[in-house]
């Protein structure tokens, strides 16, 4: 089992890793004031249910800000 300090950094890289992926020129997105606490505390949702994979949990954490994004046309081409 990782100590504490090594699955904050291993949720401090799968924030950033899902966070860059999400906000990105043109595309439509939540508020960041909305989507850090949520994109945290789903992260951590998903180390607790035992993810302990950094890909998977910024795969994790981009799909959770994808979801909570209102419905918009497909990013063709991106």
């Amino acid at each position: 089992m990782a100590s504490d300090s090594e699955l904050t950094l291993l949720l401090a890289r799968a924030f950033d890793r899902a966070w860059d992926r999400y906000y990105r020129p043109g595309r439509v997105t939540i508020a960041p004031e909305i989507a850090r606490p949520a994109l945290a505390a789903h992260l951590v949702a998903m180390a607790r249910d035992g993810t302990s994979e950094e890909g998977a949990l910024a795969a994790g954490g981009l799909l959770h800000l994808i979801s909570l994004t209102p419905d918009q046309p497909p990013d063709i081409g991106a």
